[in-house]
């Protein structure tokens, strides 16, 4: 849950970092964005800035511009997800729909792809999600461990105690153990990493 600038700024820079992006905008970046910009990070950068006014009651013009972008943006990209669920390092690699309840709670560094959901309320979901395109999790007070992925066009409708599994099928099954999706070594676990090495900075 966002509730200070510093969050903030970790939480957006974490982001662009899991999208491959430099931690900070260069000149370069500001010039493509001008002719063709990142719709994703920018849903995703608006999404955190509405969390932190939310959170901290702070609703200036700042607020409001950010909520109309989250939701502008929303509709083009396909997206409805709730601006408190998820942790810092979101990867989302395209657009299309994506509908995530508002009162899911999941870790960091998870993966959304296109055409997945997870509905019903009081979901509670550890780190390193992977929805693959097509997975839904479904129902109330479903929880998940860390390292869950989901395979494609797979439904998750309860709970499953353990982590680092692979669940298969509709209904979803434990098809076999699983690490995190990011892996140990890679370009996914080196941004991983450095995001890790920020937080330490940003956060102490």
């Amino acid at each position: 849950m966002i509730s200070s600038k510093k969050e903030l700024h970790f939480y957006i820079t974490a982001d662009r970092v899991m999208a491959g992006k430099a931690e900070k905008k260069a000149l370069k970046e500001y010039i493509t964005d001008f002719f063709k910009a990142d719709d994703i990070l920018g849903y995703q950068r608006s999404m955190r800035k509405v969390a932190y006014y939310k959170n901290t009651s702070k609703k200036g013009p700042g607020y409001f511009y950010h909520n109309w972008k989250f939701k502008k943006l929303g509709v083009r990209l396909g997206f409805s997800i709730g601006y408190n669920v998820f942790g810092y390092g979101l990867l989302i690699p395209h657009y299309g729909t994506i509908v995530i309840n508002e009162h899911t709670k999941a870790g960091n560094f998870c993966v959304l792809h296109t055409a997945t959901c997870i509905g019903g309320e009081g979901k509670k979901i550890g780190d390193a999600l992977y929805l693959s395109s097509g997975a839904q999790i479904m129902g109330n007070e479903v929880e998940l461990g860390n390292n869950i992925s989901i395979a494609a066009n797979s439904m998750v409708n309860k709970s499953f105690a353990g982590s680092n599994l692979l669940l298969v099928g509709m209904p979803a099954a434990v098809k076999k153990e699983l690490p995190a999706w990011y892996g140990e070594s890679g370009k996914y676990a080196s941004r991983v990493k450095r995001i890790e090495e920020l937080r330490a900075k940003f956060i102490a």
